[in-house]
């Protein structure tokens, strides 16, 4: 009554195997962390701007509709966006404005940043930064030696000036 080939011959015993089914992915992703951080400041004019997630993130799903950069004026900054694993990148055309705000958005939802499962995020993920101000300051001499005016010097002297604030070396 079991099994058998076009001749009509059975097989010889009952034969059984398992097997283990794979888990279903059905958690969305989430963001663990950026760069820069939300709410930081001084951030190089120069940054790329990075979200890293819990897991792999599906590459064809990170556009630069799904990944955005806006100023504080809410216009969009010309950008590039890619993805390295659970990681997505966002990288400016030109640098960034000094002393500005800037938020970066992920997209949520079904048109959203998508796992390898295809699960959505589940909402839109923001965060803002601002931007180095700008050193209008020029920087002045605090003390000098051998001192203004001084006589009798050693010609084997170091002469020191220090500053205010950090120098350029390449401008010494």
């Amino acid at each position: 009554s079991g099994v058998k080939d076009p001749a009509g011959n059975a097989l010889a015993s009952n034969y059984s195997w398992s097997f283990t089914t794979a888990t279903v992915d059905n958690t969305a992703p989430t963001v663990l962390s950026t760069l820069p951080a939300s709410g930081a400041a001084g951030v190089n004019v120069a940054t790329t701007v990075i979200a890293n997630f819990n897991e792999a993130i599906n590459p064809s799903t990170v556009t630069a509709t799904t990944f955005q950069l806006r100023n504080s004026a809410n216009a969009l900054i010309p950008a590039t966006v890619s993805t390295s694993g659970n990681q997505i990148i966002l990288t400016p055309s030109a640098a960034l404005l000094t002393s500005t705000v800037y938020t970066a958005t992920i997209t949520g939802g079904a048109a959203g940043v998508k796992d390898l499962a295809g699960n959505a995020l589940a909402t839109d993920y923001s965060w803002s930064f601002t931007t180095v101000a700008v050193d209008l300051t020029p920087p002045a001499v605090t003390s000098v030696s051998p001192l203004n005016g001084a006589t009798g010097v050693s010609t084997g002297t170091t002469v020191m000036a220090n500053f205010n604030e950090a120098i350029n070396g390449s401008s010494v």
